[in-house]
């Protein structure tokens, strides 16, 4: 099986204008660092696999220490500045699939899926349909769908670019981009002083306490299988940072898989289309046992930062369960190695 992996900070993807606009505002040292690590881990698990022939894009402009430290049997292809998605298309019919990571910021994944898509690769992505991607990246949309599906979500607001903060908004709240990836923009709003007009649309949502649960699922149009719920783990700022994750209590395990099944599916359902590879849903778990103040706050429809940690939980990795269980074949997930799955940025 031949598989040609991007991940956009680490192939060519920083080097665009869309690029340099979004890293006026967001550090780029954020976006390398989670990216590198992600196509790390998915190389070495590829390495695991004697059926996976992998190339790795990789911007020839990184500096040796920003470059993916790669195990040897990976192939790498150079990525000249500003080439990246027109070498991808040249080199694309010379692979089985493709893996393609970037983040939802300003539309860089979608429109980017759907270049790949116009130029007739659309097959042999392992990612979700366009409709998905295009639903999924923005978070209000996101949680318009699922709450008309009955799925709980905190209470929000969209907030234009240059707008106010509505009148009748009750604080705390989230303000956050609507088109974003993690904690890109994201700040917390305690009192009124504290609102800035965003540059860009927004959605401002009620700020819900509890555990930050997630759940990253292996899904193909008929199927989804969720793997070990996390706790993720944020700084207390006013702009919060995040820091890693660790498998949750396992008391919630069913809870938070449970509303992360039902979320794709709901968002399957109103897209007209199905999740297709890694999808990660975001949540807060609340206090009652019964889930009643649980909310659904973001579904990721492309690989996160928790298949790093995932991925060591699992002798063989999930490269291979995930591309087995896209083709149709029978896939089995081990028991978990819970200390291995403890994932932290601040110690990398």
């Amino acid at each position: 099986m031949r598989l040609l992996i991007y991940e956009w900070s680490c192939s060519g993807g920083m080097q665009s204008e869309t690029a340099r606009t979004i890293l006026k505002k967001m550090p780029l040292a954020g976006f390398l660092k989670e990216g590198r690590l992600m196509l790390e881990s998915l190389a070495r698990d590829a390495s695991k696999n004697m059926s996976i022939d992998v190339t790795v894009m990789v911007d020839e402009t990184l500096a040796p220490e920003e470059a993916p430290q790669l195990p040897e049997d990976s192939t790498v292809q150079s990525v000249a500045c500003g080439c990246d998605i027109e070498l991808l298309l040249e080199i694309a019919p010379h692979f089985d699939h493709i893996i393609f990571i970037a983040p939802e910021t300003q539309g860089v994944l979608v429109h980017s899926l759907q270049k790949i898509e116009d130029a007739g690769f659309g097959d042999r992505l392992i990612n979700c349909p366009i409709p998905f991607v295009s639903a999924a990246s923005d978070k209000h949309t996101t949680c318009t769908i699922l709450a008309a599906a009955g799925i709980p979500t905190p209470t929000g607001y969209t907030v234009p670019a240059g707008g106010e903060l509505p009148a009748d908004c009750h604080l705390p709240a989230v303000l956050k981009p609507r088109m974003s990836a993690g904690c890109d923009g994201l700040r917390i709003i305690y009192s009124y002083s504290d609102f800035i007009a965003p540059e860009i649309d927004s959605r401002l949502e009620h700020l819900v306490s509890g555990i930050h649960g997630s759940c990253c699922c292996l899904c193909t149009t008929d199927s989804i299988i969720p793997l070990l719920p996390c706790e993720q783990l944020f700084t207390t700022q006013s702009q919060p940072a995040y820091l890693g994750c660790h498998p949750a209590p396992a008391a919630l395990h069913g809870r938070i898989q449970a509303l992360a099944v039902r979320s794709i599916e709901a968002l399957g359902r109103a897209t007209n289309s199905r999740a297709r590879g890694w999808v990660g849903v975001d949540m807060i778990l609340g206090n009652y046992d019964d889930g009643r103040d649980d909310r659904v706050l973001e579904i990721n429809p492309r690989f996160t930062t928790s298949f790093v940690g995932l991925s060591r939980g699992q002798q063989d990795g999930l490269l291979g369960p995930l591309l087995n269980h896209v083709r149709g074949k029978p896939i089995r997930i081990a028991p978990w190695k819970k200390e291995a799955c403890t994932f932290s940025l601040a110690s990398k």
